[in-house]
């Protein structure tokens, strides 16, 4: 198995402790959607031992330009278990636990309790809500990312010094937002903010330095740019 990482493990920040690490953790990845396609294909190719995919969809024509692993012969097909197939044949030794449940309050902690770290790559304001409440209230690290038309940002939620959802939204508002299949989504944004989400969750695995808490990484790919926005708690 040391062939199949020797790239990454001779990287300084991972060698084969760091791998080990790898091994030995588990990620839930809420949403099997353009993001989270991107997440899991690179936890489970980099060697995350245990991989939860939560999602109660059905793969649609219409994913197929943004969700890179369905193909046309999957529509109709559930999304989770087309993913867990596919990932499997990419990785046979990983661990990965199929969720085909909606995120709901009285469903996330039966589908979040297993796992050390939450990738949340849903489209919903409810979702993410819920998501958020639960890490907060069991101490979970959430990794945190959207896309919407050309543009995307990703950041690290309850990690060492708890910065939240609620620190750069009004739920109020939050609540109400449209998701991208309302607004619309180019393509390679998803890949890019998924990009960001595996390795802020490698980082946190690893227990790197410059974790993207406290702080959002922004990106639009329409005007090419590229910046970080401090976060300030919400102490109210």
């Amino acid at each position: 198995m040391t062939e199949r990482y020797q790239k990454q493990i001779i990287l300084p920040e991972i060698g084969e402790s760091g791998q080990k690490h790898l091994a030995n953790a588990s990620v839930l990845i809420a949403g099997a959607g353009g993001l989270g396609v991107i997440v899991a294909s690179y936890l489970v190719a980099m060697g995350v031992g245990t991989i939860g995919i939560c999602d109660f969809d059905k793969v649609e024509v219409s994913n197929l330009h943004r969700q890179i692993l369905f193909t046309p012969s999957d529509i109709g097909k559930s999304k989770v278990s087309v993913l867990a197939e596919k990932l499997r044949l990419q990785n046979p030794n990983i661990i990965i636990n199929r969720i085909e449940k909606k995120i709901e309050k009285n469903s996330v902690t039966e589908i979040a309790k297993k796992y050390q770290i939450i990738c949340d790559c849903t489209d919903q304001g409810m979702s993410r809500t819920i998501i958020n409440d639960y890490c907060a209230e069991h101490k979970k690290v959430l990794v945190h990312g959207a896309v919407s038309d050309w543009q995307g940002y990703i950041t690290v939620f309850h990690y060492l010094n708890d910065f939240s959802l609620k620190d750069i939204f009004d739920f109020n508002d939050y609540l109400k937002s449209e998701s991208c299949s309302e607004i619309g989504v180019i393509s390679p944004i998803c890949g890019i903010i998924g990009s960001y989400i595996t390795t802020e969750t490698i980082k946190v695995i690893l227990n790197l330095e410059d974790v993207l808490e406290g702080k959002i990484l922004y990106v639009n790919l329409l005007d090419n740019q590229i910046r970080q926005i401090k976060i300030k708690k919400n102490i109210s």
